[in-house]
């Protein structure tokens, strides 16, 4: 996944960072039943998906990384920081790799959710299948 979000900079073809948030904020609404937005470039004090569901407002930040490259705790306790600004009742950092054990370390207890890259791409499929389904219910194929 990270080789199609990736910022190509030897070419200088740069994909545009926020093709990878859209796409994370389109799989958190279908698996999570909420509303998404994704925030402006700049000026979003760390937040790229701003999350609505019936229980309250979720916050995001993605990381697309390399295998090479965990994210540390920086993303974590800006999440939580803009948690507690906001009023919101949790929080997720998603990444296309892996978060170092100080940054799971650091999560515990603060209603922020880490999805890693495998974890990532179990919830894509979750979203496929979903989507499926309601093309399914919407075109159904006729018994014989």
């Amino acid at each position: 996944m990270y080789n199609r979000f990736k910022r190509d900079l030897e070419e200088e073809k740069e994909e545009n960072p926020l093709l990878f948030e859209h796409f994370v904020a389109e799989i958190m609404s279908s698996v999570r039943g909420g509303t998404t937005h994704v925030t402006k470039s700049s000026g979003d004090f760390g937040i790229d998906i701003e999350e609505l569901t019936e229980e309250g407002l979720y916050l995001g930040q993605v990381k697309c990384y390399n295998d090479m490259n965990l994210v540390g705790f920086g993303p974590i306790a800006i999440i939580h920081s803009q948690m507690v600004k906001q009023d919101a009742i949790g929080g997720y950092v998603i990444t296309t790799s892996d978060f170092t054990s100080n940054a799971r370390n650091y999560a515990e207890g603060l209603d922020i959710d880490l999805i890693n890259g495998t974890q990532l791409v179990e919830l894509w499929l979750e979203h496929l299948e979903t989507k499926s389904e309601r093309v399914m219910a919407l075109n159904p194929v006729p018994q014989m």
